[in-house]
């Protein structure tokens, strides 16, 4: 199997790293997604989960030199159990631009009670650019799943 042509960056999410890895993705866990990103020979996805969500978005928000976002089960919009550097973080993202024309895919689980999708849904309102996506699992989101929806994905905007 031969690897795909780019590079999945995440600021959080080991075990979505290794369920990329297995399927031959390249994956790097880091919290310094800058240096990642212009480490990178490959076109980077930057990809979001849980409490990794708001950096991620912070960045696409702030750099243009992304090929496309993924927001995997995302802490954004409100979240009762956010630190006070989370919350900020947050606010600043809720209160950034929009992703304007950034390839975005938006992947959640209809049951997830850890993040409610309501709440995450008025983060992802405010940020939703014109090629924005979602993708809503019945019940929770398994690995299986979001490394298909991530492959498809990254396969048709990459």
């Amino acid at each position: 199997m031969s690897a795909p042509g780019w590079l999945a960056v995440l600021p959080h999410g080991e075990r979505i790293a290794v369920a990329l890895r297995t399927t031959g993705v390249p994956a790097v866990v880091t919290e310094n997604i800058d240096a990642a990103v212009k480490a990178s020979e490959l076109p980077v996805v930057l990809i979001g989960h849980f409490t990794g969500a708001p950096a991620a978005v912070r960045y696409a928000q702030t750099h243009a030199n992304l090929s496309a976002l993924i927001l995997i089960s995302p802490v954004l919009g409100m979240w009762d159990g956010a630190s006070d550097e989370l919350a900020d973080l947050m606010d600043e993202v809720n209160f950034g631009p929009p992703l304007t024309t950034l390839p975005t895919l938006w992947l959640h689980g209809s049951d997830d009670e850890i993040v409610p999708i309501s709440d995450t849904r008025a983060g992802t309102d405010r940020i939703r650019g014109a090629a924005f996506e979602e993708h809503i699992a019945t019940g929770l989101l398994t690995d299986g799943e979001v490394v298909t929806r991530v492959q498809e994905f990254v396969r048709r905007v990459v």
